[in-house]
């Protein structure tokens, strides 16, 4: 009984102070989206695929790069870096380092330190880095995930995103955020493949012709606002309002680019 209990007491540990994890333990760290590229050279086996969707990472045969995480499979081994051996084995290859390589990350289970000489935190690890897997140096992506592909015809499919209770997940591709001059009450959100502008709720700013009388929101800026960067402040209307490119900034009751109104361009970086 113990043994169970330590494991998904590191769990909530490396989910974070002030994590919640409902009845159950049934969240699991694998639920959570991962979080944009962070610009770092990818591995020279690794390629991004796009076109179909979601674009995700692939190895240079095309096959779909999975994530293992290892908070999840704590659960079940409590050093999470060998969990995939056996029959494990048998539908997931490791996408391994180049031979040679140095581990410089390492899952930072019961009774090892939490630093050493040499490695980075998991939580705070570039996209990519090799960690000691059960058959030597292999690629770990984003601190956690633990990069496999999956063995048969179907390898370079989708379509198992989420198998074994979300264990296995493809390694989705987001760019890098883009460096913006905004307003303080302006956010970049990726939605629908792209990144847009929307206020700091995730509601969409957009602009456009809006005919008279123009029943779409303005977005409004504080009176006493001066302008930044690309932005400036238009005060010939009832409120002040935000400008971008000197075009007048409205926002959205939601955060769809289909449900713009018609005539309405939403605001990418």
């Amino acid at each position: 009984m113990i043994r169970r209990v330590r494991p998904l007491h590191l769990l909530a540990v490396l989910l974070g102070a002030g994590a919640v994890m409902p009845a159950g333990a049934a969240a699991q760290p694998a639920d959570f989206p991962l979080p944009p590229a962070d610009g770092s050279p990818l591995p020279a086996d690794v390629v991004v695929r796009t076109g179909e969707g979601q674009a995700v990472y692939t190895d240079r045969a095309g096959r779909v790069l999975y994530g293992m995480d290892m908070r999840t499979v704590l659960r079940w081994s409590p050093d999470a870096a060998q969990y995939c051996t056996r029959d494990c084995r048998k539908t997931w290859e490791p996408l391994r380092a180049p031979k040679g390589s140095v581990p410089n990350i390492r899952f930072p289970a019961d009774g090892l330190p939490r630093t050493a000489p040499g490695y980075v935190l998991p939580q705070a690890a570039p996209d990519w880095t090799i960690i000691a897997g059960p058959d030597g140096p292999q690629w770990v992506y984003k601190g956690w995930h633990m990069v496999y592909v999956r063995r048969g015809a179907d390898s370079r499919s989708t379509v198992h995103d989420g198998a074994d209770d979300r264990t296995w997940n493809t390694l989705k591709y987001i760019p890098p955020r883009p460096r913006l001059t905004v307003p303080p009450s302006v956010a970049t959100r990726f939605i629908a493949g792209a990144y847009r502008l929307t206020d700091t709720d995730g509601r969409l700013l957009f602009t456009g012709p809006c005919t008279a009388p123009c029943r779409w929101a303005p977005f409004p800026a504080p009176l006493a606002s001066a302008g930044v960067g690309e932005w400036s402040v238009e005060r010939s209307g009832d409120t002040a309002q935000w400008a971008h490119r000197n075009q007048p900034v409205f926002v959205a009751d939601h955060a769809d680019p289909a449900s713009l109104p018609a005539g309405a361009h939403p605001l990418q970086p």
